[in-house]
């Protein structure tokens, strides 16, 4: 499939914004190994040991998965860390934004699994269906890589060249067989939108005026696009896999592609939650990186896969989770699709949790905040007035995530000493500079 290498956002543009972030140099770290602390543990016990925490299922949870089950989490003090699925990231949001009364609600949870930039969005009231300000903190990124879009069966006599010069004519093909082409994402608004829409501007295919971005489920998804109401969709690798092996649709372009190690979902709490409980916290992180560290050894592929599989068959979430995660960390026979890479862990494209081509991954840098904002505020209209920087810098917690990795042994080394990765490139070229970000953002 040919791809258009056009600029990235062209006329449209990222509403820039620039943000002051403090140490604006970046260098690679060391890829050495190095041996976790086998006697590390926090400062103190917890002043609680329960805690409630919310996700998605997917394999972006990994980390908080391992730590659970392979008693990380009891190592480091939090003896009853409840992880509570959902179908939804708004549900994720609902139940923070009721919190748990530190350990009095069985309705609520404390944080957990979240897209970037959703805590921002709570902790400013932005969220519709939450205007009031629920104070959050970005603690820690969980992975990098694992989402790809992907093109239903319907589009192969178009092949993929969505460039705005020949979409036209497709677009009203498409509409005399019955159905216009559609986009879509399980939640408007979420990274996976923000990826799509990213990307079919880079082809200056326009999001509402040239092409509708449906919200469907997941449930949803598979009926949708075998009744052709769907052909564009950005999923995770799992739910990508699913796609493919139901025949229904074709990986066109890994997110990782478009941008290499590029920033993943994150956990992120109530601020007061980690205000009350600072020891309690340092101890999730704790277990947390050393869960990450774990999942990045090829030497434990084979007991992550098993170790995932059985999570989701214990909440029967898949029917047949031996086979699919079979096939998402292992070379399978049955795999031909040319641009579906995450069958094989060592690919360039597969999902990392620790580190990666000596950049950390774990690590939450302000300036992947920052864009998730610049591209929330293209698409989104965030308010006038918002104040980008300091919603930045009361959001995220990068300095809980430095102590609680020195607290394991990670060597100065291998933690960053900058708040931004430096200019990011994209597959085109394009180039991201956050120093050069807050002039037209205030």
């Amino acid at each position: 499939m040919q791809l258009s290498r056009r600029k990235l956002l062209t006329k449209l543009g990222v509403a820039a914004s620039t943000v002051l972030l403090n140490n604006c140099t970046s260098k690679s770290l060391t890829n050495q190994p190095f041996q976790i602390n086998a006697d590390a543990k926090v400062s103190n016990i917890p002043e609680v040991q329960s805690v409630r925490l919310g996700i998605i299922p997917s394999l972006e949870v990994a980390p908080l998965l391992v730590a659970k089950n392979k008693k990380l989490f009891a190592k480091y003090g939090m003896t009853d860390v409840e992880l509570v699925p959902f179908k939804s990231w708004q549900d994720i949001c609902d139940r923070t934004v009721i919190g748990t009364e530190f350990g009095t609600s069985d309705e609520g949870i404390d944080g957990g699994h979240f897209y970037s930039p959703l805590p921002e969005l709570l902790n400013e009231g932005l969220v519709k269906r939450h205007p009031r300000k629920t104070a959050m903190y970005v603690l820690m990124r969980l992975h990098t890589h694992g989402g790809y879009i992907v093109v239903s069966k319907r589009l192969n006599p178009f092949g993929i060249q969505l460039r705005r010069a020949t979409f036209s004519p497709w677009q009203d093909i498409a509409k005399l067989f019955g159905k216009p082409m559609n986009g879509a994402i399980a939640e408007i608004g979420s990274n996976y939108d923000l990826w799509l829409r990213y990307w079919l501007a880079s082809m200056d295919v326009i999001p509402k005026q040239d092409i509708d971005i449906l919200e469907i489920p997941f449930d949803e998804m598979i009926p949708q696009i075998k009744q052709n109401e769907a052909d564009i969709l950005c999923l995770d690798s799992w739910r990508t896999l699913k796609l493919v092996e139901a025949n229904l649709a074709d990986p066109a372009i890994a997110i990782g592609e478009i941008w290499h190690n590029y920033p993943g979902e994150i956990l992120a709490m109530r601020a007061d939650w980690v205000d009350k409980y600072p020891i309690a916290t340092q101890a999730l992180l704790q277990a947390t990186m050393e869960a990450q560290i774990w999942c990045d050894d090829p030497a434990n592929a084979q007991e992550l896969d098993t170790l995932l599989a059985l999570s989701f068959m214990s909440r029967n979430l898949i029917s047949q989770p031996i086979k699919i995660f079979s096939q998402l960390f292992k070379n399978s026979p049955q795999q031909n699709k040319k641009r579906l890479k995450i069958d094989n862990p060592s690919s360039i494209n597969s999902i990392k949790y620790w580190s990666n081509d000596g950049i950390s991954v774990s690590y939450p840098y302000k300036s992947h905040d920052l864009w998730f904002l610049n591209e929330y505020r293209r698409w989104n209209s965030l308010p006038d007035d918002f104040e980008t920087k300091e919603t930045i810098d009361a959001v995220n917690r990068e300095d809980l995530w430095k102590n609680a990795a020195k607290a394991i042994g990670v060597p100065d080394t291998n933690i960053p000493i900058a708040t931004t990765r430096g200019i990011e490139t994209f597959f085109d070229g394009l180039k991201f500079d956050p120093e050069k970000s807050l002039k037209t953002n205030h």
